[in-house]
């Protein structure tokens, strides 16, 4: 009887060629991952209708922009969503970011009854989600009817944003998604420039911690 604690079997192994080929597609996948990454966290789906909501930390250009197309779709109102400033506040009029913007559209010729502010709560975390929070409960006070929302946000930050929209605001709603310009950083070059690989990276962290482990 034969007791042998181990046995010998022939295998096939990748040749130097087949290593070549195995480590240009994973480097090929790699890279259209990585080159794509911005498109893919920045979507574009524009309703064109509906309630505009505004992320209030949006710089002046990209607000510039908000206007343009607001003027050009078939909006009820425009809400401007986000948290209180923590710089400053009490040298200025203002105490939060909805109400610069707020501000900032009633200077653009934007009718101030068109205009909403939603104010979050002060909090350290989940900010996005708590300002989605302070949307749903202005829909709710200012009985704003429909239910098509078009999110206007900056730069990767889009896809995050409109994912705790939906979380916020549930399935009744519809809501599309702009992404502006960074101001900081030219979005078509992201990756050649310091401000764009920390924005790309830092929100893909934060978009899958979003996606895989929060939950209101």
């Amino acid at each position: 009887m034969d007791y042998t604690l181990t046995t010998v079997k022939q295998r096939r192994a990748p040749t130097w060629f087949g290593w070549v080929l195995i480590a240009t597609l994973f480097l090929g996948i790699f890279l259209s991952l990585f080159l794509n990454l911005y498109s893919f966290l920045a979507p574009e789906r524009a309703p064109n209708k509906g309630v505009m909501v505004i992320e209030g930390w949006i710089h002046d250009f990209a607000l510039d922009e908000a206007v343009m197309i607001y003027r050009s779709g078939n909006y009820s109102k425009i809400v401007c969503t986000g948290i209180p400033i923590e710089t400053g506040s009490y040298l200025i009029k203002f105490k939060s970011y909805p109400e610069m913007t707020a501000l900032r559209l009633k200077k653009m010729g934007v009718p101030k009854e068109e205009i909403i502010t939603a104010i979050a709560s002060e909090t350290k975390k989940d900010r996005t989600y708590a300002s989605a929070v302070a949307l749903r409960e202005a829909i709710i006070a200012y009985n704003i009817e429909g239910t098509d929302i078009h999110l206007i946000s900056v730069g990767p930050h889009g896809r995050r944003s409109r994912m705790l929209f939906r979380k916020a605001l549930g399935t009744d709603y519809t809501i599309g998604v702009t992404c502006l310009e960074p101001s900081n950083f030219d979005a078509s070059n992201w990756m050649i420039c310091s401000p764009g690989v920390r924005s790309v990276i830092s929100e893909c962290i934060a978009y899958t911690y979003t996606k895989l482990f929060f939950h209101p």
